[in-house]
Formats: structure tokens, C-alpha cells, sequence
């Protein structure tokens, strides 16, 4: 192995050890008050050497949540599979539960997700970075959009846009998510997650259904 090689290995392995150590500081005490001093003692490294690798703590947000978006497209994306074989009905609740597994899962990677949607970030990351994260997340969309498209030539959907469909399943069962993460909330709706998201998710399926074969 070349001294250049060498120096590739180390350089990556560094960086998967920082990215770690953030991991690990954010999903236990939250994404606003660590800070680049916090990650840097966790991965008992000095805070230049983090700088020789992020350019900033959102930067390192950003990573991580490409990190939970690529295993929620695994997740879509195996739920997709064979899709000759599934009906769109089928594939659209197979997709719906994969991403309710993905949050039950993932629940820190999922409220990375939550902030990063509520959040300033592409305004504190680069433009090629903030484009990454939109294309990952776009992409999961896109398998809704699709799955709701294929329906509708079938027959077996109404939807004049699947495109604007797709916005609102996935408006419709993150709302669910989010509203139901608080048990407070569970205790007013006297329902639990689960039940409150399939209900959802039946409401969701009858509406793309309805005046599918008029």
C-alpha cells in the first residue's frame, strides 16, 4: 500500500470516528446545544482537527442526516420490491409502514429529519451539500409519487398529479408522527401510534380510491 493510500485509509477512518462520536453527542443531549467543543472532547480530538474535516456543526448535521435519510430510502426502497408483484394499494401501504418503521426504528434520526425541515441549514451548509440532502429526500418522495402514478393508470387511483398525491400521503402520515410523538397527545386522541397512523393511512387509501372507477 502507496504512503498516499495510507494516508486516504487514516483520513477516512478519522472521520468516520468524528462523525461517530457526533452521533452519539447529539442523539443524547439534542441537536442545539452540543456544540463543535463538545463533538471535538467526545472524539478526544482538538477542535482544529474537526475543522480539517467539517466546515461547521450544521455541516456535521447535515452528514448525519444523510446518514438516517439513505437508511429510510433502504427501507422504501425494499418495501418496493418486486413491485410487479404488489398491487398499488399494496405498495403504497407497504411504503407507509416502512416509513412508520424507519421513525419507530430511528426515532433520533427521525427528529434530525423534523430539524433539519424546520431549520435554517441551507443557509449554513455549502450549496452542494443542501443539494444532497434534497435529492436523497426527494427521492423518497419520488417512490410515492410513482407508486400513486401507476394506480392511476391501472385505474385503481384518482389522481390527477401524483406528484401533488404523494405531497399529501406524506403530509397526511407525518402529521401523524409528529402529532402522536407526545403522550400527551395519545392520551387526548385515546389512541396510540400505531393505530392512530394504520387509521390515517386507511383514510389516505380510500381518498386515492374514490371515484377511481366513475
Amino acid at each position: 500500500m502507496s504512503t498516499a493510500d495510507r494516508r486516504a485509509r487514516e483520513k477516512a477512518r478519522r472521520r468516520r470516528e468524528i462523525l461517530a462520536a457526533a452521533r452519539q453527542e447529539f442523539f443524547e443531549r439534542g441537536f442545539h446545544h452540543p456544540t463543535v467543543d463538545d463533538v471535538a472532547a467526545r472524539a478526544e480530538v482538538s477542535k482544529g482537527t474537526i475543522y480539517l474535516y467539517f466546515e461547521s456543526k450544521e455541516e456535521i448535521l447535515a452528514h448525519l442526516l444523510l446518514e438516517g435519510l439513505d437508511l429510510l430510502l433502504e427501507e422504501m426502497e425494499a418495501a418496493c420490491e418486486p413491485e410487479s408483484a404488489q398491487s398499488p394499494e399494496q405498495a403504497l401501504r407497504y411504503l407507509a409502514n416502512a416509513y412508520l418503521r424507519f421513525c419507530q426504528e430511528n426515532p433520533s434520526y427521525f427528529r434530525l429529519i423534523m430539524a433539519f425541515d424546520r431549520g435554517r441549514f441551507e443557509e449554513s451548509i455549502s450549496r452542494k451539500l443542501h443539494s444532497k440532502v434534497l435529492n436523497q429526500s426527494l427521492r423518497g418522495l419520488d417512490l410515492l409519487a410513482r407508486t400513486v402514478e401507476r394506480g392511476a393508470e391501472l385505474g385503481e387511483f384518482h389522481a390527477a398529479d401524483p406528484w401533488q398525491a404523494a405531497g399529501s400521503v406524506w403530509a397526511s402520515l407525518n402529521g401523524v408522527l409528529v402529532l402522536m410523538a407526545h403522550p400527551l397527545r395519545q392520551r387526548l386522541l385515546r389512541s396510540d401510534l400505531e393505530t392512530m397512523f394504520q387509521a390515517t393511512l386507511d383514510l389516505v387509501v380510500r381518498g386515492l380510491q374514490d371515484g377511481s372507477h366513475r
